[in-house]
């Protein structure tokens, strides 16, 4: 029974929990992973390996164009160094929305400013400075301004989420062809998991396509 105990206590202080976050929170950590332009693994110098959302930027998906252009972007950018996180917000499975800063530069102008990412003005209305770099970037035929009527990773998240998305059919996770792909049509079917994508309940669908 103690060895039990023990495990579990272990098994509740390595979980990340949303406890770990707060809006207005700075910490310093290091980019252990990239896992497309805005969405980034970090371990905080304080201990405990975190994702984070890159505030005010919707990079292009990964399965649609320009989207392994900002991923190898990013990991050039930020990989394996150290950064500030400046905590802006807590999305919905509690994981800290952020602007991320490496070196004195704020990542997500690099990515706008680069042809990387859309200015996310929903989620971010006072970044102003976004929005001028999104337009010297769309001028300049930048990166995905260089494909003409490039599709927003919203509308893309959308078109193609595959069969069944508006409909009661049955999905699974071998009806995605990658993790994102699955995270996004979970997140879309909110409130609930009315299609048990999610096993252990953590906010993260089809974990085994990770």
């Amino acid at each position: 029974m103690r060895r039990l105990a023990l495990v579990l206590a272990f098994a509740f202080l390595a979980t990340p929990s949303a406890a770990q976050f707060e809006a207005g929170q700075i910490f310093t950590a290091r980019v252990v992973s990239v896992t497309d332009g805005d969405t980034y693994n970090v371990r905080r110098s304080s201990g405990g390996t975190v994702t984070i959302r890159l505030h005010g930027v919707d990079a292009p998906e990964t399965s649609q164009p320009g989207g392994k252009a900002a991923t190898r972007a990013a990991r050039r950018y930020v990989n394996g160094k150290n950064v500030r996180v400046e905590v802006e917000d807590i999305g919905r499975y509690g994981r800290a929305v952020a602007r991320i800063s490496v070196q004195g530069g704020d990542l997500g102008a690099m990515l706008i400013r680069d042809g990387h990412g859309w200015y996310y003005e929903q989620y971010a209305p006072n970044a102003t400075e976004y929005a001028r770099l999104e337009r010297q970037a769309r001028n300049a035929n930048r990166g995905i301004w260089s494909r003409p009527n490039p599709t927003p990773p919203w509308e893309w998240r959308d078109r193609t989420s595959g069969p069944g998305e508006t409909s009661v059919e049955d999905r699974d996770c071998s009806d995605f062809s990658s993790h994102a792909a699955a995270q996004s049509f979970f997140e879309r079917h909110q409130p609930g998991d009315p299609h048990n994508l999610d096993g252990d309940g953590d906010g993260v669908a089809c974990e085994s396509l990770q």
